[in-house]
C-alpha cells in the first residue's frame, strides 16, 4: 500500500465518519444507515443497547432524538489505522463525538462526550463501519438562551432542514 493510497483511504473514512455526524444533525437516516455495512456488530451506551446494521438503529435513534430540538455532533481525536499487513481493506478509528443537543421541552443544553472505537470493512459501496463500540465518556446540561445578533435582536431555534442523500 502506497502512502498516497493510505491517504485516500483515511481522508474516504474520515468522510465517512462525518457522513454519520451530518445524518444525525440532520436526521437524514437513510444517510445514516449508509454507514455501516448490514451486519455490522453495534454496541451502543456502552454495551446497553445492540444492533445488527444500520437499519436495525434507525427506528431507536429517532425515538431518542425526538426529545431534542437542534443538535450538533463534532468529531474530534480521530486515529485512523489502515491494515497494511494484509490487503488494506479493514481499518480501525478511534475518536470522540461532542454532542450537542437542545432539549425540545425545555431551555437547556445537553452536551455530551462519547468514545467510539469502529472496525472498517472495504465494500464495493466503499469504506463501512463492520463494528462499533459507543461508550458515553460524560455528559453535563447548561441553561440556553435565545440566539441573540448585536443590533438585530434575537431569533428562536428552528430545526436545519433534512438534506436529500
Amino acid at each position: 500500500m502506497t502512502s498516497q493510497t493510505a491517504a485516500a483511504d483515511e481522508a474516504a473514512i474520515r468522510r465517512l465518519l462525518d457522513q454519520y455526524c451530518h445524518g444525525l444533525d440532520r436526521r437524514n437516516f437513510e444517510l445514516l444507515r449508509d454507514v455501516f455495512t448490514p451486519d455490522a456488530d453495534l454496541s451502543y451506551c456502552g454495551g446497553l443497547r445492540r444492533f445488527v446494521g444500520g437499519e436495525s438503529m434507525r427506528d431507536v435513534i429517532v425515538d431518542l432524538n425526538a426529545a431534542f430540538g437542534p443538535v450538533d455532533h463534532a468529531l474530534s481525536s480521530l486515529l485512523i489505522t489502515v491494515d497494511t499487513d494484509g490487503h488494506g481493506d479493514t481499518a480501525r478509528a478511534e475518536y470522540h463525538i461532542k454532542a450537542t443537543m437542545l432539549k425540545a421541552d425545555e431551555p437547556k443544553i445537553v452536551i455530551r462526550v462519547v468514545d467510539f472505537r469502529d472496525e472498517l470493512r472495504r465494500t464495493p459501496a466503499g469504506w463501512r463501519v463492520s463494528k462499533r463500540q459507543h461508550t458515553p465518556m460524560f455528559q453535563y446540561e447548561l441553561p440556553s438562551t435565545k440566539i441573540d445578533f448585536p443590533g438585530v435582536g434575537g431569533v428562536e431555534y428552528r430545526m436545519p432542514e433534512a438534506t436529500p442523500n
